[in-house]
């Protein structure tokens, strides 16, 4: 085993995990209950996991309070002969504050390892279909509600370009060393995206903007931390404000192509 793939069950991880495995490299998914099991919270877990292991991909749930045990993973992960790092946050972590959670382990990275990569993506375009929007929609009949106007933008990006970023870290040595806010092709509204599933099978099929106080109540009726959702109000104050809009060419600096458009995405996913 060369790859170790944390996360290996989230929206981008098991992306990265089943890529790998396409191109024939050898790598392997860790999670609590995975294959390889991995427990932040566990250090006794953290050795077996690494055994083997020349490169690692490396993803901490937001807002998870695991920052601290995830930064001590990484320095064993140097440790033991690990030479290659590829650490996903969010877009926007550079500009937070310095112990910020993501943050700190963006520099724990950089510090640690000879040839990192920092991959920040925006809002995924899955976030529509199997993640935060898809869970929040479902929970009222499609609608989506969010403290946000419907006019708001994000250019949202494809969890196969993160996917595609990743891997390229991974195994291309001209990749490490640098840092890259992946973004789609252009800013999207709520509205344009609700319009472009209407008379679909997706999970959101309408759209309902909310104040952050009932945003809140609905997100810890779910039963989510009041330290996830304060988290997921601060981002949507930064989508708000124009930030979560902006467009980089970060997608053709790393793969040399365009990112997908959500249009594209629309047209291949949902039906």
């Amino acid at each position: 085993m060369s790859t170790l793939v944390t996360g290996a069950t989230g929206q981008v991880g098991r992306r990265v995990l089943t890529e790998l495995r396409r191109r024939g490299l050898p790598a392997a998914g860790a999670s609590r209950d995975g294959e390889v099991r991995l427990d932040w919270t566990d250090t006794t877990s953290w050795e077996p996991a690494l055994k083997g292991v020349e490169s690692l991909f490396v993803t901490v749930p937001m807002a998870s309070g695991l920052a601290d045990r995830a930064g001590a993973f990484l320095e064993k992960a140097a440790g033991t002969g690990v030479r290659t790092a590829v650490l996903t946050t969010a877009m926007g972590t550079e500009n937070g504050p310095p112990d910020s959670e993501q943050r700190v382990l963006e520099r724990r990275v950089r510090e640690l390892f000879d040839h990192w990569t920092v991959v920040r993506p925006n809002w995924l375009d899955q976030d529509f279909t199997e993640g935060l929007f898809a869970r929040l929609a479902r929970s009222r009949n499609g609608r989506l509600e969010l403290p946000l106007r419907k006019h708001a933008a994000v250019s949202f990006v494809d969890a196969r370009d993160v996917t595609d970023t990743v891997v390229a870290a991974l195994t291309d040595d001209s990749l490490h060393g640098r840092e890259y806010t992946l973004t789609g092709p252009a800013p999207v509204t709520f509205r344009e995206v609700v319009r472009m599933t209407k008379g679909t099978e997706s999970p959101v099929w309408r759209y309902k903007k909310l104040d952050e106080a009932g945003f809140y109540f609905r997100a810890t009726n779910m039963g989510w931390s009041d330290r996830y959702v304060d988290t997921l109000n601060e981002r949507f104050r930064a989508v708000a404000n124009g930030q979560a809009a902006v467009v980089t060419d970060d997608v053709r600096r790393a793969l040399g192509r365009d990112p997908v458009p959500m249009a594209k995405f629309v047209r291949e996913s949902v039906h």
